[in-house]
């Protein structure tokens, strides 16, 4: 099966299980990621986006892993599948993005650390992409859902 065809069945899983949760799917789009061909971004556009993203995206992050198992059943292969709801996705990495560059400089300027708020490894990981050229040093810690970056002055 080649990856058009794998595409077509993941976004057809995806829009029937949003219809089955009642979230009736206005647009929807596949690609795969560049990231290796074992993971899809799939984005749809519904009414109401709240109750898919849920409380700083953890039903998004629950739902990922219901249809990336569903998937793994229809096609016997592990595909991750990353689900944007109306433009989600994208201005989270905004978001995260200014807040990670704030931090650095005020870290920077004032030389003491700054500890981030609890994320998971998807937002820390733009985290310290965001920041990695600046002259600070950012580590994630504690563990579990307790886990955060704190960056910290470079000398």
């Amino acid at each position: 099966m080649d990856n058009k065809e794998r595409n077509e069945i993941i976004l057809k899983t995806v829009c029937e299980m949003l219809e089955k949760m009642n979230h009736e799917v206005d647009k929807a789009f596949v690609e795969d990621l560049e990231d290796g061909e074992d993971q899809v971004l799939v984005g749809v556009t519904v009414a109401n986006p709240s109750g898919l993203i849920g409380f700083r995206g953890r039903n998004l992050a629950s739902i990922q892993l219901i249809l990336s198992l569903v998937v793994k059943n229809k096609l016997d292969k592990w595909v991750r599948v990353l689900l944007d709801v109306n433009g989600y996705r994208m201005e989270q990495k905004e978001r995260l993005t200014r807040m990670a560059i704030s931090l650095a400089t005020k870290v920077k300027e004032t030389g003491v650390p700054v500890e981030m708020a609890a994320m998971s490894s998807y937002e820390r990981r733009i985290c310290h992409m965001a920041i990695a050229e600046m002259e600070v040093i950012s580590e994630s810690e504690g563990e579990g859902e307790e886990r955060h970056i704190v960056i910290k002055p470079k000398n």
